[in-house]
């Protein structure tokens, strides 16, 4: 097996399938996904080959193209599994192999891998005379394990392993009680063994214990009527008697064996000690939510090491998100562990004079009993005196709010007996812990449970949507949610509304979150002295572009500085708990923190700070757009026709490198398109050109939902500039982006306009590109003859132009129109080859499978329906798993269409329906009508006519709802009516 590839990734299978990588939970997609996750997991990296999934998941009642289904699972897997893997490189998680999928993690990845190691260690542990050892092995094992697994996947291979692990629980469970009992812990298992016997009442083995337990426990009687009743069940169920070791031990309790009676040296001395600190403050009466964060934290404490150090649990998380509150929380919630007592202390990390730890271990001394004249002076003594007074005593130590690694360590027990909490803003990086939680602000819901217990029930339900604008004013911090509950609570006159109103207006937002001694911003405040002035600076100015996080490169040009530097000040922003970083090489702010930067800058900055920050930052992004559109569509002129740059962009290698980046920064570069357009003139021409260089980009990611705003925007901007070239580019793209989003009527006025301008600044790509946008949508508007004038004229002039790339482009489109006004004829085919032949010379594999796309529609016209089986079958080839979503779905619907005209319609369907799944993420609602009617048309040949019937129903509402032709939809619909009787 290969060496695993990915320690940071962590799935769980021992109750609901759930994934994490470092601390965040992946979203694991469909039952069915989960279903093909699980096939693989449980296989431990060995290659499954894809009939073996298919059996797993489905059985014997598998859907149609079910091995082109697993396919698109296992795309999306990889996706959630590894989203930061470049498209040039394989899998690493999800290979591969032998014509099946393997799933290569680390050894400690699988939780149930986990237990079953967790368990065997402990069974050698009981063999060897270790049964303490094996007693904490089986509890760490049994911590998490839930009594049903797999919850919510189906298929025969989770319903098989439901059971297989079921059983490996209650055995793990027996072998736990079976130590329990011989060391000596007979008096607290009576309860759980009476519970375990009434779910398992045939388990003999448990009701062996019980009888054992209650026996030990001097309740010989009740000990002799679990035998009776046993027997009843046994004989009433299965019509067998008790077997042989149960009617022993039934034999011995009732003569009285002494030798069944604990081994005396399996009791436990009980430890004492003279003193027993309390000291934790008191624990909040409305805590919500953190469900998962507790579990991890008494997961981590709530049993001794088995190795020689204290458990030590970290909390780090940015001011006023609950860190405390929930240590302290999970603190009270153990006094079964740490009976001994527990010792709490404020080391005040982010105020000016942190705690000095050497005065902090002589109130611990102190509290635990040591008088003041044996505490010694010197630290290490006295830290040594400390761990001494710890040793082999149960007590948990809760370090709040700590400065760094040097202010802990001294503090933290060295038994391991004992535990620790610690809680900071800073990362404590250099700190050795049993856990690590980085804790993150709330859900809606869980900010709204908070600010309903503290508000009030009544107000909260009389205000409902009121209550969730508050909730979502405080972006999920819980100190923030908690101040303005509490001012609401003593404000009796005031509606939720109304307080809602105060916090939307973000300028004024910081100041309304303040209650007497609460308050976000002083919070803030503490973070911010804590930074020197270059990371001052650095976090007020990276806080000025709109975006909703970024990434280092872009980030550096925000700053003005070089990579590296950037990177140092970043890191050390990230690590005092001002910024973020959810994946490498990004960063973002809170909400909260954000708007506090935005202030600081404000106060402290220039006014020209803003502008020179946000040009540097579309001058770097331009600069790699203008790389990324060389790279997707190498062939185009437009690249040579945007703005000149300072900066050099990103060096992206390839068009794979190019999407990927697209991937991760399109939200990010049209938000700040949008921000630049309220700026002065010149940065509405570079975000101009900025969009126009996004075109390729946006057309495959299918980003015109988004492209729309950004482009009213700098249209705008662009016409009270008075830059005829800039609103030329904007206008053109947003025809486009309106065209694709299926704002018909609203293309052509932008496309006019677009060509005006461009023809007016000498811009005659623009006004080919603007044709071209003005032929497709007469095209879906079934205006046939308009549709080929336009495309006509962009042919001319990109051939004018010599620029094979838009010639391409817009062939591709003409070829498109002439199909669907039925041409049939020879020269049809011959543009078509003509199409790819030029597509082949570009060498680039989207564009070429774009014209396979045409070329396969032309073949299934001219009948000849396997050749254009095999050109669609082509073209998915160049562009699956990960190629754009509105091609492949395309190649998918036209492969159906060849399918159906073969006899093929079963496969005509399963093709024709993963085709309608991506059609519906990129929401292209035309074409998703057009497949769902497609789709009924093969159902009812199948002759699921109801079905069929649900089909045409939802095309005719999608068409009536874009405003485009239903054709013959209401004819088919009152047809099937009448067939059915109800119409």
């Amino acid at each position: 097996m290969a060496e695993p590839v990915d320690g940071e990734l962590r799935f769980t299978v021992l109750g609901p399938v759930r994934a994490w990588r470092g601390e965040r939970e992946l979203r694991l997609g469909s039952p069915q996904q989960r279903a093909v996750l699980v096939a693989l997991l449980l296989r431990g990296g060995r290659a499954v080959p894809p009939e073996d999934l298919v059996d797993a998941v489905w059985g014997e009642d598998p859907p149609p193209a079910a091995v082109s289904v697993l396919r698109t699972y296992a795309s999306r897997l990889r996706r959630v599994l590894e989203p930061d893997r470049p498209a040039d490189r394989p899998p690493r998680v999800l290979r591969s192999v032998a014509g099946g999928y393997a799933l290569h993690l680390g050894e400690d990845a699988l939780d149930a891998r986990v237990r079953e190691r967790q368990v065997a260690r402990a069974r050698q542990a009981r063999a060897d005379g270790e049964p303490r050892e094996a007693a904490a092995l089986l509890r760490a094992a049994l911590a998490d394990w839930e009594s049903v697994a797999l919850v919510g996947v189906p298929g025969p291979l989770a319903e098989a392993e439901r059971a297989r692990l079921a059983e490996a629980r209650i055995a793990a469970v027996e072998a736990r009680l079976a130590v329990d009992l011989e060391l000596g812990r007979h008096n607290e298992l009576v309860a759980e063994l009476t519970a375990l016997v009434a779910e398992y009442p045939l388990r003999e083995r448990l009701c062996r214990y019980l009888m054992l337990a209650l026996y030990r426990s001097g309740r010989q009687a009740e000990a002799l009527a679990v035998f009776s009743d046993t027997r009843r069940t046994l004989v009433s169920e299965l019509g067998v008697e008790p077997g042989h070791p149960l009617r022993d031990l039934h034999a011995r309790v009732l003569a009285g064996d002494p030798g069944l009676a604990p081994a005396p040296e399996a009791v436990e001395p009980a430890a004492e000690l003279t003193v027993r600190p309390e000291q934790l403050p008191s624990a909040v009466p409305d805590f919500v939510g953190r469900e998962e964060e507790v579990e991890q934290l008494r997961a981590a404490l709530g049993a001794p090491s088995d190795t020689p150090a204290a458990a030590t649990a970290v909390v780090v998380g940015m001011g006023g998100v609950g860190k405390t509150t929930l240590a302290v929380r999970v603190a009270h919630a153990l006094p079964d562990r740490f009976p001994e007592g527990r010792l709490y202390t404020d080391l005040r990390g982010a105020d000016d004079s942190p705690a000095d730890p050497h005065t902090v271990l002589a109130a611990f001394l102190r509290a635990l009993g040591a008088p003041d004249g044996s505490v010694p002076g010197d630290p290490a003594e006295r830290a040594a005196q400390y761990r001494s007074l710890l040793a082999r005593r149960r007590v948990l130590v809760v370090l709040d709010n700590a400065h760094d690694t040097d202010q802990v360590t001294p503090l933290l027990p060295g038994s391991p007996s004992c535990a620790a909490i610690v809680t900071s803003r800073f990362r404590l990086a250099a700190l050795p812990a049993t856990r690590r939680i980085e804790l993150a602000g709330f859900t809606p819901r869980q900010a709204l449970d908070l600010f309903t217990r503290i508000a009030g029930d009544a107000r909260a339900a009389a205000e409902p949507a009121a209550a969730m604008r508050v909730v979502r004013a405080c972006g999920g911090l819980p100190l923030a949610v908690r101040v303005v509950a509490s001012r609401l609570a003593v404000r009796p006159g005031w509606s939720v509304a109304a307080l809602a109103d105060r916090l939307a207006d973000e300028r004024q937002r910081l100041e309304q979150l303040r209650a007497e001694s609460l308050a976000v911003e002083s919070s803030f405040r503490l973070g911010y002295a804590q930074l020197d002035a270059e990371h001052a600076h650095a976090f007020r100015l990276l806080s000025l572009p709109e975006v909703p996080d970024i990434s280092l490169d872009a980030a550096a040009a925000v700053l003005g500085l070089p990579r590296g530097t950037a990177e140092r000040a970043l890191e050390q922003l990230v690590d005092a708990g001002m910024l973020e970083s959810p994946a490498a090489d990004r960063y973002r702010y809170h909400d909260l923190l954000r708007l506090f930067a935005r202030q600081r800058a404000e106060r402290e900055g220039t006014s020209g700070e803003l502008d020179a920050a946000l040009g540097r930052l579309l001058d770097h992004c331009l600069a790699t757009a203008r790389t990324a559109y060389r790279l997707v569509r190498p062939a185009h002129s437009v690249p040579d026709a945007l703005g000149r740059t300072a900066a050099r962009g990103l060096p992206l290698a390839d068009a794979t490198a190019a999407r990927a980046w697209a991937d991760r920064e399109l939200a990010g570069l049209l938000a700040v398109a949008v921000q630049a357009a309220t700026g002065p003139p010149e940065l509405t021409a570079v975000a101009a050109d900025l969009v126009w260089a996004l075109d390729p980009l946006l057309e495959e990611r299918f980003g015109w939902h988004d492209a729309v705003p950004a482009c009213r925007a700098l249209a705008r901007a662009a016409r009270d500039a008075g830059d005829e070239r800039a609103e030329a580019r904007v206008r053109y793209m947003l025809a486009g982006a309106l065209m694709q989003v299926g704002r018909w009527v609203e293309v052509e006025e932008h496309a006019r306009e677009a060509i005006a301008l461009a023809r007016a600044a000498h811009d005659p790509t623009t006004v080919a590109l603007t044709l071209n946008v003005s032929g497709v949508n007469a095209s879906y508007r079934d205006d046939d003859s308009a549709a080929l004038d336009y495309l006509e004229e962009a042919v001319a002039i990109s051939r004018g132009l010599d620029d094979r790339g838009i010639e391409e482009y817009v062939l591709g489109n003409l070829i498109q129109s002439r199909i669907e006004l039925g041409h049939r004829d020879a020269s049809l085919l011959a543009d078509a080859r003509h199409h790819l032949a030029l597509t082949e010379r570009i060498g680039e594999p989207f564009t070429t499978a774009r014209s396979l796309y045409r070329l396969g529609q032309v073949l299934r016209r001219l009948g000849r329906r396997h050749r254009a089986i095999a050109t669609h079958r082509r073209g998915l080839d160049l562009l699956e798993p990960d190629g754009p979503l509105l091609l492949r779905s395309g190649h998918l619907f036209r492969l159906a269409e060849a399918l159906r005209a073969v006899n093929r319609p079963q496969e005509a369907v399963g093709e024709a329906e993963r085709a309608l799944v991506m059609l519906r993420e990129i929401r292209f609602g035309a074409l998703e009508a057009r497949t769902l009617r497609f789709i009924g048309d093969v159902l009812h040949d199948l002759r699921q006519v109801d079905r069929a019937r649900a089909c045409w129903r939802e095309a005719y509402d999608l068409l009536i709802r874009l405003d485009l032709p239903t054709g013959d939809l209401p004819a088919l619909l009152a047809g099937a009516s009448r067939a059915a009787g109800d119409g």
